[in-house]
This record gives C-alpha cells, sequence and structure tokens, in this order.
C-alpha cells in the first residue's frame, strides 16, 4: 500500500525478490476478449511511476530496529534500513515469510506501525482494504480516478510482463484498476504496482515516463469480483491533516508525536528542482503556529531548538536527525543549536547555500558548550554526519542518510548525496612566502584551515591551523584542508 501522507516512487525500493511464500492465488485477472471492446473517453496524459515490495532478504546489518503492530505487540526485529525501506514502501516481506502492511502512526516505541497480513493478501492492502495485484493496481489521485474504477492504457497494451506465472509472464491488455493512493500522488499521476524492484528495472525501459489514461469502455469489462467492504479502521482513508511523525521525546521510546500539516508550497517555501533522492521539496510540515516550542522532541533538546518561527511558520525537523542530536549531546554534554531548519526564503536571505541542509531538517549548527570544536567535530563524523568545520562552531548534517518519507515521501530521482558541498570551493595563494587559502560559498562564517608541509622523503616537517601558513625551508609541498571539504596541495 502507498500510505495516506507518502508517495512511493521508482528509485527508492528494495532488491530483487523472488517472490516465493507470496501465496498461491490465481494471479492477475486476465480475459480472453482483450481488445475486443473500445477504451471509454480520454482523461489526459498521466504521470507514471512504480512501486514494489521491501524485502528484509535484500539488507544486511544488526537486526536492531524492532517492528510493532498498532497494540505495541512486537513484530519481528529488523535492520534499520529494512524498516526504512518498509516505511517508505508501506508493504514488506520478512525472512520468514510474513507479509507486512503499514497500520497507521502510533504511540509504541517506534512509529509507524505495521499489521501481519493473511494468505487473502499477499501483495499487500491499498485504500479502503484492497487487496492489491502486480501489474493490476495503481495508485491515484481519487479526484482524477475514483478508487475501484478501471482504466485503459495504450502504452501498456501489448507489453510481456516480467516474472513468473500466475503473477507475471504474461501480455498486458493495458487494464489497470485504481488500488491505492499516495498524498505525492496528485493530479494526473498514477503509480504501477510492479510487485519487485527487478520487475521495475525490465519495465522501465519499456514505456515513457508519461502515459495517455482512458477509462475502461468496453475495453475492460469489470471482473465478477465485488470491491471489498471498507474496513472503517483502514488508515489509508485518514485525512492527511492527523497524519504524526514521532520523536524520541524525554523517555527515548518515540512517543511524542506531532501532527503533520500539508500545506502545498506555501509563499517562501519554493526549493529547488528535485536535485537527487535526498534534495527534494517536503510534501509536510509541522506548523509552528499550532504547537508549542517548548515541546521536548528528545531528552535534551525541544522543538524551539530545532525550528523558530522567525524562519517559517512551516518546519521540517526529521526524526532520525533528532536521536543523531541526542546522541550528540550525550557524548559531549551542553550543546547549543545555533541554527536548524530554515525556509527557503529564510536561508536565502541570511545567504544560505541554495542546497543547504538546513531546509531539509537534518542540519544543524552547534556549539559544544563544556568540550572543544574539535570534539564536536568528531562526535559529529563519529554517529555518521557529515561534517564542515568553521573557526566559530560545527556544522553537522546526516545528508546521506535517507529522508523522512513521512516528510518528503519519494521521487525518481538519481542519488547525488554530496550535492550541497559542491558550491564550496578554495585556492591557494602565496605573496612574500606566506600562504593563504580564500574560500567561497562557506556560507556559515570562515571555515577551520589546516596545513601540513612534508620534505622530499614525504616526512611531516610542520602542521599549522590558522587563515595563513609559513612552511619551513626544508619543506617541498604543502597542503590545506579547508573546511573539512576542500583539499588543496602544491609542490613547493
Amino acid at each position: 500500500m502507498v500510505l495516506s501522507f507518502l508517495a512511493v516512487t521508482a528509485l527508492l525500493g528494495c532488491a530483487e525478490d523472488d517472490g516465493r511464500g507470496l501465496g498461491d492465488n490465481a494471479g492477475p485477472w486476465q480475459d480472453d476478449d482483450r481488445g475486443v471492446g473500445q477504451p471509454g473517453p480520454v482523461l489526459g496524459s498521466f504521470e507514471l511511476t512504480f512501486y514494489w515490495i521491501a524485502s528484509e532478504s535484500s539488507y544486511v546489518g544488526a537486526k536492531d530496529t524492532r517492528i510493532y503492530t498498532k497494540s505495541c505487540q512486537a513484530i519481528a526485529d529488523v535492520p534499520r534500513k529494512f524498516f526504512d525501506a518498509l516505511k517508505l514502501e508501506g508493504t514488506g516481506k520478512l525472512n520468514d515469510g510474513r507479509m507486512l502492511n503499514y497500520a497507521g502512526s502510533c504511540n509504541c516505541a517506534r512509529s509507524p506501525c505495521f499489521e501481519v497480513l493473511g494468505a487473502d493478501a499477499p501483495w499487500g492492502k491499498g485504500v479502503q482494504n484492497r487487496s492489491l495485484e502486480p501489474f493490476r493496481s495503481i495508485a491515484v489521485d481519487k479526484s482524477r480516478i475514483p478508487y475501484g474504477d478501471w482504466v485503459y492504457v495504450e502504452a501498456l497494451d501489448g507489453l510481456e510482463m516480467p516474472g513468473d506465472a500466475p503473477w507475471g509472464d504474461f501480455v498486458h491488455d493495458g487494464c489497470l484498476r485504481a488500488d491505492d493512493t499516495g498524498s505525492a500522488i496528485v493530479g494526473k499521476h498514477i503509480d504501477f504496482f510492479a510487485a519487485f524492484k527487478s520487475h521495475y528495472q525490465t519495465l522501465v525501459g519499456e514505456i515513457d515516463d508519461h502515459v495517455e489514461v482512458r477509462a475502461a469502455g468496453d475495453r475492460c469489462p469489470v471482473i465478477g469480483v465485488e470491491d471489498p467492504e471498507e474496513d472503517p479502521e483502514d488508515p489509508i482513508d485518514e485525512d492527511p491533516d492527523v497524519a504524526q511523525v514521532c520523536y524520541p521525546g524525554p523517555a527515548n521510546d518515540f512517543s511524542v508525536c506531532l501532527p503533520l500539516s500539508f500545506p502545498g508550497q506555501p509563499t517562501g517555501y519554493k526549493y529547488p528542482a528535485p536535485l537527487s533522492t535526498n534534495y527534494r521539496a517536503p510534501i509536510a510540515y509541522l506548523d509552528l503556529q499550532a504547537i508549542p516550542s517548548d515541546t521536548k522532541l528528545a531528552a535534551n533538546f525541544t522543538l524551539g531548538e530545532f525550528a523558530s518561527i522567525a524562519k517559517g511558520r512551516w518546519a521540517v525537523v526529521q526524526p532520525h536527525a533528532v536521536a543523531r542530536m541526542q546522541t550528540l549531546r550525550d557524548i559531549l554534554g551542553a550543546v547549543k543549536v545555533n541554527s536548524g531548519y530554515r525556509s527557503p526564503q529564510y536561508n536565502s536571505s541570511v545567504g544560505g547555500a541554495s542546497s543547504s541542509r538546513h531546509m531539509f531538517g537534518d542540519g544543524f549548527d552547534y556549539d559544544p558548550v563544556t568540550a572543544t570544536l574539535t570534539k564536536g567535530e568528531q562526535a559529529c563524523t563519529g554517529n555518521g554526519g557529515t561534517l564542515i568545520e568553521y573557526t566559530s562552531h560545527v556544522h553537522c548534517d546526516w545528508r546521506k542518510t535517507p529522508v523522512d518519507p513521512l516528510f518528503y515521501g519519494a521521487v525518481a530521482v538519481a542519488e547525488e548525496p554530496d550535492l550541497a558541498l559542491t558550491s564550496m570551493a578554495a585556492e591557494l595563494e602565496e605573496v612574500d612566502g606566506i600562504w593563504t587559502a580564500p574560500a567561497i560559498g562557506f556560507d556559515e562564517g570562515e571555515p577551520r584551515r589546516r596545513w601540513t608541509a612534508t620534505d622530499r622523503d614525504g616526512n611531516v616537517v610542520a602542521t599549522a591551523e590558522g587563515e595563513s601558513f609559513v612552511p619551513p625551508a626544508d619543506a617541498v609541498r604543502i597542503e590545506v584542508d579547508v573546511g573539512r571539504v576542500v583539499v588543496l596541495a602544491h609542490d613547493l
């Protein structure tokens, strides 16, 4: 399924799975009279994306993350990366064969929570408790295509579907059914359920990313199966405004859950065009006018320390980044956060980089109040952060950690995890034997410069830190590290 506030699209799924253990239902509906009738009116040109099932077998690592039901009963311990993929895709398969489906936000030790599916839904559930079918089910915006409706896509008609019978290895007739939804599935956009990533990889080169969609008409006769009865507790049709995001809180049990808001693109929030998987505009925000700034997001941090209404009413604060900041606080002692989330407009007003991580809710400037800057920097890199060294503070962000799907959904854009660093540069200059390294793009202050000089045998003969450097007489090469971002060298 696709969460009510999460769109699942290409390039963000799991690795290949063979599909065994997913049930032996009859397979996707096929009709001997395919192509006999005429399709209905043209509904328009729709964007086409893909989604699939996350598989635990595709992820290695310690099983350090527990999955819960909405009643807070433990389902399984899995690798964190699989849990992240499960949140993103909404449906996933455990190594023991059980299929899990998103069950909504919860106040358990970790949110969201999931349910274990039975044999009646071997491929997961979508909107209105609908069982998904590979190559048939699509996620839609119900204002464009009502749930349960069949549509016809000529671009699929005649294409051979990958996989094995009965769920694959057949020639498609172009008929699709609206079984699912997602908040990023807006307007003329359909998300095609391909079952596995390997299937997506087979199909993506065979079909354009925009296709003409028509009403089914007589081309896709309705099969003799009644629409499923809608489950009143099914979270798919929740009002997105009641969707929640949960933070570690004072007890580090992720029990502090805040409402998400979906304001569209407010004034002052024009993000750059999607630049990569981790550099795209949010689909959901925290409304700082509606949430007390003294809300404890972690044992030693409040919401107001990470996001100020003076920098924009709507804010993104990613839970994994809050958890990492608390870990830094546990290591360093007192930590003062100088700058957290910035709206794009505010970021521009202070000269921030056009792709600053401050706009994505996982980048923070901080002072280690009772520790040295060096220890503050070591704590950042030691906890998976990307470091930029400044002379007055530490910038730490988690750009290489997948952005939280509760805030971002997903788009089909190639990964470029270090994109924000590309605007930072420096060059070496020498005047009267004194070397400097003027820098540009370090928008938060002066970067730290670490100098090294070596002799002709490669031995280090001098090290220093500062804006300028005078190498000793026996030095034949100098090197400077600027902000832990740019490294320059010159042979003397």
